[in-house]
């Protein structure tokens, strides 16, 4: 066990040990569909499991059958269902249930029976990809929608679109810019595509899907996504808390790779194999892989100790204070940074071991080179952050460069 991993200091104080102990619990069958997620398949089994053991309910509201779990909680319990899959622990973090706060008990209810018991709903939040016209009782959808992980085995599909005129031509909202609205409906009435072949993640079925003139009711319609939810608790007010799972993602990666090599080190050699019998031992190894191991602890720690103070405001607060929003975007962006780094510090020590396809540290490196390759992860992310920080004192507020914070 890699002194990185998470289980072993946060069971011993008691912090997230029962998300821990779910995650877990589920490892077994999780290693058993490995094979058929990294062939890009998503067994109907494990995506049944992980709904029925509240991993896919973790971010849900207690009145809709969730967990409401704490945040840093669900974070350990992402980082830990990572360890043992990348891809399982992708759907774990993007299905968590925070994409229904929007939902009202009864009208959830009505969705779930919809589905046949389950509702899970796949999005696509990345891009405006339909055209939505009103007409009487809800509006007419078309589009196309990419990255839609989860969706193969989803029950409920949703995207964003711009409300368009009869002619196509946008309408605006009341600040003059083009109308948006969030919209979702029942998975049988779109069109999967499997565009998703990518490096690493292979199981996560990131996929696209289409709907054609598709009349989608006023109460699957919401345009105001990005409002006060209805269960307005401290949870459901930290809007950047769902994006903050990729942080946990890429910290789980990372002890995966650090997990990995620790076990090669006390591995009985390949006879003949002077690589292999020095690896972990020359100065050079000692030197990286505590590097490795301090760049995934300072990581987690600066996560977790944010995500803590942002719950405090939000508990005080009915809006996030921007200063925090600011900070968890930070650490969001250095976990996944450092994990990138920890994990390619471990690929090169491996040498040619870590190049056979299915290896763990191989394995390690594709994922968490997908992962990183996100553009809210980039090291350009970190324009925003550093553009509030040298402005936040200037008269008149401070300057956001890049992309707005949500």
């Amino acid at each position: 066990m890699a002194i990185s991993n998470p289980r072993a200091t946060a069971v011993a104080h008691g912090e997230g040990a029962a998300l821990i102990s779910l995650a877990r619990s589920l490892e077994p069958l999780i290693r058993e569909h490995a094979a058929a997620l990294e062939e890009g398949d998503i067994p109907s089994a494990l995506a049944a499991a992980l709904y029925d053991a509240g991993v896919f309910r973790a971010m849900l509201p207690r009145e809709l059958g969730g967990l409401e779990a704490d945040p840093v909680e669900w974070l350990l319990m992402i980082e830990e269902l990572t360890r043992i899959d990348a891809s399982a622990g992708w759907l774990a973090f993007i299905q968590s249930g925070v994409g229904l706060t929007f939902l009202d008990p009864e009208r959830f209810e009505r969705f779930r029976e919809r589905a046949g018991g389950r509702l899970i709903l796949a999005m696509s939040l990345g891009r405006v990809g339909g055209r939505a016209v009103r007409v009487d009782g809800g509006y007419r959808i078309s589009g196309r929608w990419p990255f839609a992980s989860g969706s193969p085995f989803a029950t409920w599909l949703g995207g964003m679109s711009l409300v368009c005129g009869e002619d196509g031509s946008p309408v605006p909202d009341a600040s003059g810019q083009p109308q948006r609205l969030l919209a979702i409906w029942p998975a049988d009435q779109a069109r999967l595509v499997n565009t998703w072949d990518g490096l690493g993640l292979r199981g996560t079925g990131s996929g696209d899907f289409e709907i054609a003139d598709l009349f989608v009711p006023e109460e699957q319609v919401n345009p105001g996504f990005y409002a006060t939810p209805i269960y307005d608790r401290a949870l459901f007010r930290m809007k950047e808390l769902p994006e903050v799972g990729h942080g946990a993602h890429a910290l789980g990666v990372a002890s995966s790779a650090l997990d990995s090599f620790v076990q090669a080190v006390n591995s009985r050699p390949l006879p003949g194999s002077a690589r292999q019998a020095a690896m972990g031992h020359m100065q050079a190894h000692q030197i990286a892989f505590a590097r490795a191991d301090v760049l995934i602890r300072a990581a987690r720690a600066l996560l977790h100790e944010t995500v803590r103070e942002a719950l405090e405001d939000a508990k005080a607060n009915a809006e996030l204070s921007l200063e925090l929003r600011v900070r968890l975007r930070a650490a969001n962006i250095f976990a996944v940074r450092s994990a990138k780094e920890a994990v390619g510090l471990i690929f090169d020590m491996a040498g040619s071991s870590a190049v056979y396809r299915g290896r763990p540290i191989e394995k390690a490196f594709r994922d968490i080179n997908t992962a990183a390759n996100h553009t809210n992860y980039l090291d350009t992310a970190y324009t925003a952050i550093g553009s509030y920080f040298l402005t936040r004192d200037r008269e008149g507020g401070p300057e956001i460069a890049g992309r707005p914070f949500l």
